[in-house]
């Protein structure tokens, strides 16, 4: 397995995967023993499963994560404790939200301009909420 991407990769998916497509079509006309193809994690660990291998378990702790020598992300779990309420009340308020909506949906006397405004809104808070929970910018690892 070999994960593509990361952060800020995919700004212009097209290409990105115009060039992908480039290097499976070359390595597998190239290689007879391997096989290139876009997969799932899920289709990925079916396969491992399936062959019956035996992986070793680990124990210990792989914190505090080093990403260059002497260059450690430590503090992340513990800083920005404002932001992590903030996350924490977001989303409770987005699942209430979700909630109401329901309601309302179900609701025959609700207009349908009334159920486009709250699904508006309910659309803002799932973006806001999907931009603040992302691991960089709840842990205040971003640029």
């Amino acid at each position: 397995m070999y994960p593509m991407g990361g952060d800020f990769r995919y700004v212009n998916a097209h290409l990105e995967f115009t060039n992908l497509d480039r290097l499976i079509k070359y390595v597998n006309t190239k290689y007879n023993n391997i096989t290139l193809l876009y997969s799932t994690p899920g289709q990925y660990i079916d396969v491992l499963y399936n062959s019956n291998l035996t992986w070793p378990t680990r124990y210990d702790d792989m914190f505090p994560y080093a990403d260059k020598p002497e260059d450690y992300w430590t503090g992340y779990f513990t800083s920005r404790s404002g932001a992590k309420w903030q996350v924490r009340e977001g989303q409770a308020y987005m699942h209430a939200s979700n909630w109401l909506y329901s309601l309302k949906a179900l609701d025959v006397n609700s207009t349908d301009v009334q159920i486009q405004e709250i699904l508006a809104a309910k659309d803002a808070m799932m973006d806001a909420m999907g931009i603040y929970q992302h691991h960089d910018a709840v842990t205040g690892t971003a640029k």
